[in-house]
């Protein structure tokens, strides 16, 4: 009698050998930084994948008014990839023209403002091979910052600062990811042409327009694919650096960074409970507190946190005068 792991086992190699030619199609999304999109694709050109595989490359121009279109032909005989202008701004525009364009059997995403680690491409080719029931895979990301690196930051990956950094590391394994586990990140995920059947695309109403920095697009998806059962895989071998800019972290951009996530908060879920004003000078309070222990990176916490109560608080308000409206 053959035992049920044997079963599950050779299950999982004949998908993994029906499955072992996949097509992979990976998507760039960018707006107005031709100068950071030429370091990403530079790194492209380096993938130890291509050597021996075909891929699909979108770069999927958001109506950029830069010089993000001579970049790209620059690249034209170096990389497989297709110019894409989707006129419509914003970063869910953009993700959502790359799914209804791409032709493979797997859509990969990366950012305009990174850099790929030579084996990126064959990381997630085993992990897809390898895990074959699965339809979402997501990379390790490490912050790289373009200047020295604050004195302030003891912890990249604190909770919230980690997102700011777009900073997502659980180590070099590829695993299922557990069930309460964040991630994955936009920086660096996949997901299988089957599973977009199901869930369909972005949420146009969450995400990065042009220069305002909105939030939560992918995690929306990642929450709508997650009702249907989809497995996700943590590919650790996959890694990138994402290029951080000091005006990244600036009080002002950290706040507006809360605000932003507030503001997504209150879209996704309407009946998140609302807190009060009390709470964000409590949290002004300890910011202070945390900047005299010598701990700036807790502090910035806590201006995030403070940002994310107002964004919150505004969009439902908005949301009421609208409802009341019609």
């Amino acid at each position: 009698m053959i035992e049920s792991s044997s079963i599950k086992n050779a299950s999982r190699e004949m998908v993994a050998r029906q499955n072992a030619h996949e097509q992979l199609s990976l998507c760039i999304c960018t707006f107005n930084r031709h100068k950071s999109l030429a370091l990403t694709l530079e790194s492209l050109t380096r993938q130890s994948y291509a050597r021996n595989h075909e891929y699909e490359l979108l770069i999927v121009d958001n109506n950029c008014s830069d010089d993000t279109a001579q970049v790209v032909e620059s690249y034209a005989g170096r990389l497989p990839l297709r110019h894409i202008v989707e006129p419509k701004i914003g970063l869910s525009h953009a993700r959502n023209r790359a799914i209804s364009e791409f032709s493979g059997d797997v859509l990969l995403f990366t950012d305009d403002d990174v850099t790929l680690e030579p084996n990126w491409l064959a990381a997630y080719a085993g992990a897809l091979s390898h895990y074959p029931e699965a339809d979402i895979f997501g990379g390790r990301s490490l912050a790289a910052f373009q200047d020295k690196r604050p004195k302030w930051l003891l912890d990249c990956n604190l909770a919230l600062l980690s997102g700011v950094l777009v900073n997502f590391d659980c180590g070099e394994d590829v695993r299922p990811f557990a069930t309460a586990e964040p991630g994955p990140v936009g920086a660096s995920f996949g997901v299988r042409r089957r599973l977009i059947h199901k869930v369909g695309g972005f949420r146009v109403d969450l995400g990065r327009v042009g220069l305002i920095p909105g939030r939560a697009e992918e995690t929306d998806f990642f929450e709508r694919s997650a009702k249907l059962g989809a497995q996700r895989i943590y590919v650790g071998t996959a890694l990138c650096w994402h290029r951080v800019e000091s005006r990244r972290l600036t009080f002002s951009a950290l706040y507006r960074h809360g605000l932003e996530k507030g503001r997504a908060h209150a879209l996704m879920d309407p009946t998140v409970q609302e807190r009060g004003l009390a709470e964000v000078a409590s949290f002004a309070v300890r910011g202070l507190g945390q900047l005299v222990k010598g701990r700036g990176d807790r502090a910035r916490q806590c201006i995030i946190n403070a940002g994310m109560i107002i964004g919150l608080r505004n969009t439902r308000k908005q949301r009421a005068v609208s409802d009341n409206r019609s």
